[in-house]
């Protein structure tokens, strides 16, 4: 009973609209042309998106699966879980630290520390920056553990204390 009173209402407008010529009409289908075609130009990226992840998800992981610990290692009932249902496990450590830059003036300097196994990655490559290869970068020298500095000047050596 409700959309029966409506309708006349609706009639009238159109009817007014159509009388003031088709140019409010052509600007209407105009806007649901753009409205279909962008609900359209979205549900495509969505579904590219989709469909990358579902394909190269574990490239991008690095694996499978990832189990994220804040601040903490995983204990040993969560390590045996994690070992009983893959088939390797890689373990990387990543935090904040703060490093001393010895210059004219010695100054800290925040960084990024990313720590990786020998396992690291169990899909794909790491590629450096500066086509150096990983295991190159982190093999021990003079008895300290390798590593890799990214978007940093001046020279940079680990020194034992």
């Amino acid at each position: 009973m409700k959309n029966l009173r409506v309708l006349p209402i609706s009639w009238q407008l159109t009817k007014r609209e159509i009388r003031n010529g088709f140019l409010g009409f052509k600007v209407l289908i105009a806007c649901l042309v753009l409205g279909v075609a962008t609900i359209t130009i979205i549900g495509s990226i969505k579904t590219g998106i989709e469909k990358g992840l579902s394909e190269e998800g574990a490239l991008l992981l690095g694996g499978d699966a990832e189990a994220e610990f804040t601040y903490r290692f995983a204990n040993p009932t969560e390590l045996t879980w994690l070992e009983e249902k893959a088939n390797t496990i890689s373990e990387i450590v990543d935090f904040r630290s703060m490093i001393l830059v010895e210059r004219e003036t010695s100054e800290r300097v925040l960084t990024q520390v990313k720590a990786v196994d020998e396992n690291y990655p169990l899909m794909g490559e790491v590629n450096l920056f500066a086509d150096v290869i990983l295991s190159d970068a982190l093999q021990k020298r003079k008895g300290l553990p390798g590593s890799y500095r990214k978007n940093f000047s001046g020279p940079f050596r680990l020194k034992a204390r």
